[in-house]
């Protein structure tokens, strides 16, 4: 039978594309998964372990899979013992059955893995950008610097912390996190 896997990282991307490829391609059956490739992806564990000697995965790229180079190789090495053949539809005439297309899936693997390790150090070195800059990473603040000066004038004045976090639709405990930074 034949078995399509489809991955994307986050809820903002789409697996439409995807999809339509695995289509295109006759597969029985289509596994979707929305997860970043270096974690836990229970869906294709699911799917690998139901795959039996005959079966094809078919994926759009070896990527899909994971970008670690150890680990498409063992999971590579995984399908093969088992008599499972791997379809990589970017890689048409790849065959990891054999010694030639084994090499090309490791070399290839071996480039998504480095391509994620290049990924990593942009965002690093742009998140290093804007701290150094003074720009505001992650979740928007509850409160603006003059709300802050507020509460500790409030505060100062001896007025119970639930009741100026309440005037400003924040916990007590969101309260104090702000005043201590």
């Amino acid at each position: 039978m034949r078995y399509g896997y489809a991955r994307v990282s986050g809820e903002d991307q789409n697996l439409a594309r995807q999809r339509a490829a695995l289509d295109a391609a006759g597969c029985a059956q289509i596994t979707e998964e929305v997860q970043s490739g270096v974690k836990a992806r229970r869906r294709l564990d699911q799917l690998l372990g139901g795959l039996q000697a005959g079966d094809e995965l078919v994926v759009t790229e070896l990527d899909r899979l994971g970008r670690s180079t150890g680990e498409a190789i063992v999971m590579m090495d995984e399908l093969i013992r088992r008599g499972v053949v791997l379809r990589i539809l970017a890689l048409p005439s790849l065959d990891i059955a054999t010694n030639d297309g084994r090499l090309i899936a490791d070399i290839l693997a071996s480039l998504a893995a480095h391509e994620r390790r290049r990924t990593q150090e942009r965002q690093r070195q742009g998140i290093a950008a804007a701290k150094a800059a003074g720009r505001h990473l992650g979740r928007p603040r509850k409160m603006s610097g003059q709300q802050i000066a507020e509460a500790r004038t409030r505060l100062a004045g001896d007025e119970p912390a639930a009741v100026v976090a309440r005037a400003y639709k924040v916990s007590p405990k969101t309260l104090r996190a702000t005043l201590a930074r």
